[in-house]
């Protein structure tokens, strides 16, 4: 072969490398010109002279040989997001849709292979000017973990996940419980509200059978809100792979408290809560006004739906543990495959901790 040029040009406007060359001798050398697509003059060299050697074999008959499979991040974005859709409920992967989305129009049409670190810190960065928290931070990059083990198993990517050079925040999510005192008047609130409710107020009308039913079984309100009377089978209500955060199996044993909610509710709709459906998921219907309505009435200012499942597992833990029910009962009632997700959802309490001090005490006298 000719020695070959110095390599690739780049656009000043653009930003991006391209491949500019004669091929040939004279009198029959021909001007090839095409954008290398990436800004990374490392990749933009190896993108160059495989481009530059296969147009000379090419121009002289010589078959080429296979060279590594350019993998764009907006392509496989399409297909991870499609894998997502199968596994995962709506609002689930129009989330992760969304945020890869916002990733990819910040890094440009880049290829898997010329990601690094220099590009995950400015995201970083980006990102915190959006003004997302350090939680929502942690939840972007765990995402593109996701999508680059995903490129790996289907062999698109074969180096080492770049996610894995990335420290999550140390986040404190200031989860609680309710206090008795408090979930007694979320429940009065609750009530009045759907005795208030008109006949086109959707959620306000189930409102206090929702916490309720929350309360009861320890589910999350997409859960919840997308149970179908499918799910109800028997003595209990089973959520498929597809329908829990887990995307495990789930079962939940059916009490007399529950029954008696199901038994109230049941209607025509193929939804346990016969609410209308909503293109951005059902979990999504007026759920920020009614939010709004209990924080004003019940004066808790940080009441959230996600709350009554911390408060029924820590009741579960502290109350029934060692009562004939195992830590396996309650992770498996909350969807929990590690004993050290679990435990997040238990709190402390003083006069709990008081408790186990005096057990302590009086186990230990002589």
């Amino acid at each position: 072969m000719p020695k070959r040029r110095e390599g690739p040009a780049k656009n000043k406007q653009t930003g991006y490398y391209f491949f500019d060359e004669y091929i040939g001798y004279a009198p029959n050398k021909q001007r090839v010109r095409f954008s290398l697509r990436t800004s990374n003059p490392v990749q933009a060299r190896k993108l160059w002279q495989w481009e530059w050697e296969e147009r000379w074999r090419e121009h002289y008959g010589i078959e080429s040989p296979k060279r590594p499979q350019r993998v764009y991040l907006s392509d496989t974005i399409t297909e991870y997001v499609e894998y997502e859709k199968n596994i995962k409920r709506v609002k689930e992967w129009r989330t992760q849709e969304n945020r890869l989305d916002r990733v990819s129009k910040f890094w440009g049409d880049v290829t898997l292979d010329e990601l690094n670190r220099v590009h995950l810190i400015k995201l970083d960065k980006y990102l915190r000017e959006q003004g997302r928290s350090e939680a929502t931070i942690n939840h972007y990059f765990t995402l593109l973990k996701s999508l680059f083990n995903y490129a790996i198993h289907e062999k698109k990517f074969s180096n080492n996940n770049p996610i894995n050079e990335i420290r999550p925040y140390a986040v404190d999510e200031k989860r609680r419980e309710y206090s008795p005192e408090e979930l007694k008047h979320i429940l009065e609130v609750a009530e009045q509200l759907e005795a208030e409710a008109g006949s086109k107020a959707q959620i306000q009308r189930y409102v206090k059978r929702i916490i309720l039913m929350l309360l009861y079984t320890a589910m999350r309100l997409g859960e919840l809100i997308n149970l179908k009377w499918e799910n109800v089978k028997d003595d209990k209500i089973v959520l498929g792979r597809t329908e829990t955060k887990q995307r495990k199996k789930k079962v939940i044993p059916i009490t007399g408290g529950i029954q008696s909610i199901l038994n109230d509710l049941k209607s025509d709709s193929p939804y346990v809560i016969p609410l209308v459906l909503s293109k951005r998921g059902r979990e999504d219907v007026y759920t920020k006004d009614i939010l709004k309505n209990l924080r004003k009435k019940t004066g808790i200012p940080d009441f959230d739906f996600h709350t009554l499942r911390h408060t029924s597992a820590t009741i579960m833990v502290s109350e029934a543990l060692g009562k004939g029910v195992g830590i396996k009962d309650i992770m498996e009632i909350l969807g929990h495959s590690r004993s050290e997700t679990m435990l997040k959802y238990q709190h402390s309490d003083f006069q709990r901790k008081k408790k186990a001090l005096e057990i302590l005490e009086e186990k230990t006298k002589r």
